[in-house]
């Protein structure tokens, strides 16, 4: 039986890739690097793990993972971290199994980069600049508050900061900047200078598209609504899936994620598509990861929705296998929705409030927690993790929506000490 390496899954809490895999009866090697442990129990599908400096030493990694491939009957490699994109696709060229370019990965992983192609394709994306001292913020003059403040190598909301005005501006700077070069100092790519990018605030919801991308073209597999956060630090609360296909703004974020996916010419494999809106309720692009996004969450939404298992596509493209005829855009059933525990401080987390009730709801259909007791949560713009996942499907939108309210009012953490309140 083919093997698939899946490189530096984030949390083997989150079951759906391994329960994905087991269905379609594919083994998986598991590979960490050596900052991480390997789990205690090998998760669903898991025949072994493989231990790489994949982030510390990238180049001797590729080459002890080249040497090993063919003892451990591996025939392609994914991920779904964004933070290893970029080794993954050097990986898959080093033993000649099917990915996205490397020069592609590189520019998924790099923000400004990112935005300058959007732009170089015509398409509408916030104003935006590159700052690489933030001592100097002279090119800023030119942008109207408020700014979003980005690490250019970043992932989910992890450092991003909002400056409401001129005076808030360089201090938030200097925290970012730490952010990008301290937290994330081991994963930023060694070959491209390293900064923030500074981009102008859009004022409307924020969405996302996932996308599948095969040789017949790019596919919309889910859209889905992110609410409308605000900042200060962009904190992410909510998932919705929508059923709304034939809405015009449906189909507008439809047609600007898959011009986004190619004029970044990712060719096969996941897409997660970033957007939001402006005043004016026009779409707009912020960014695109090359993967199933929160490290298996859009699984979740695609198959609970449709059907279709996204995991799959993903894992039979990666070991080079035929994927099945899909449609421009897959129609959605059901609401498939995630919550995100929101924070709401920051300290030594000491528990919740409420979950037994919602374990209990009939509405919920999987609880995650990943907060262990103890666990230590930095003030932002630091990310210490989030506490959980909540994930339901439902009949109606607005049904999501009353148990996302029903969510809000009932669960709360329990913080000790430095509580934001």
């Amino acid at each position: 039986m083919k093997k698939l390496a899946l490189v530096c899954q984030r949390n083997a809490k989150l079951p759906f890739i391994f329960e994905a895999a087991k269905a379609a009866n594919i083994e998986l090697v598991m590979i960490y690097d050596t900052a991480e442990s390997a789990p205690t129990q090998l998760p669903a599908a898991v025949t072994s793990t493989w231990q790489l400096p994949v982030f510390d030493k990238p180049e001797a990694a590729l080459d002890t993972f080249a040497m090993g491939v063919k003892e451990r009957n591996i025939a392609g490699v994914m991920t779904l971290r964004e933070e290893a994109i970029l080794w993954t696709a050097l990986a898959s060229k080093k033993i000649n199994t099917p990915s996205i370019e490397p020069e592609v990965a590189a520019l998924t992983r790099n923000k400004y980069l990112m935005r300058q192609a959007f732009s170089k394709a015509g398409l509408r994306t916030p104003r935006f600049l590159y700052i690489d001292n933030p001592e100097d913020l002279s090119q800023t003059h030119g942008l109207d508050y408020p700014l979003v403040i980005k690490p250019v190598s970043g992932w989910a909301s992890t450092g991003v900061m909002l400056a409401k005005n001129s005076a808030e501006l360089p201090g938030l700077i200097k925290a970012v900047w730490n952010v990008q070069h301290k937290d994330m100092a081991r994963f930023n790519d060694k070959n491209k200078p390293i900064g923030l990018v500074v981009e102008q605030y859009l004022p409307g919801k924020e969405f996302v598209v996932e996308c599948f991308v095969d040789t017949a073209g790019v596919h919309v597999l889910a859209v889905g609504d992110k609410g409308q956060p605000e900042g200060p630090w962009f904190e992410e609360t909510i998932y919705r899936q929508r059923c709304d296909r034939d809405d015009p703004l449906i189909i507008a974020l439809c047609e600007v994620a898959c011009s986004g996916v190619k004029a970044l010419g990712i060719n096969m494999g996941a897409a997660h598509v970033e957007l939001r809106l402006d005043a004016h309720n026009l779409p707009y692009i912020i960014e695109i990861g090359a993967r199933i996004g929160g490290s298996g969450v859009s699984h979740f939404i695609v198959e609970q929705g449709t059907g279709v298992s996204f995991a799959k596509l993903c894992m039979k493209a990666a070991l080079a296998e035929q994927t099945p005829d899909l449609p421009d855009i897959l129609p959605a059933k059901k609401v498939a929705a995630n919550y995100i525990i929101p924070l709401h401080g920051y300290g030594r987390f000491c528990g919740f409030l409420g979950l037994e009730k919602v374990v209990q709801h009939p509405q919920t259909t999987k609880t995650i927690i990943f907060f262990e007791p103890d666990h230590i949560s930095p003030p932002p713009p630091a990310f210490g993790g989030y506490p959980g996942f909540i994930f339901s499907v439902h009949a109606s939108d607005q049904e999501a929506r009353d148990y996302h309210k029903w969510l809000d009012n009932t669960l709360s953490i329990l913080w000790k000490h430095h509580v934001d309140q």
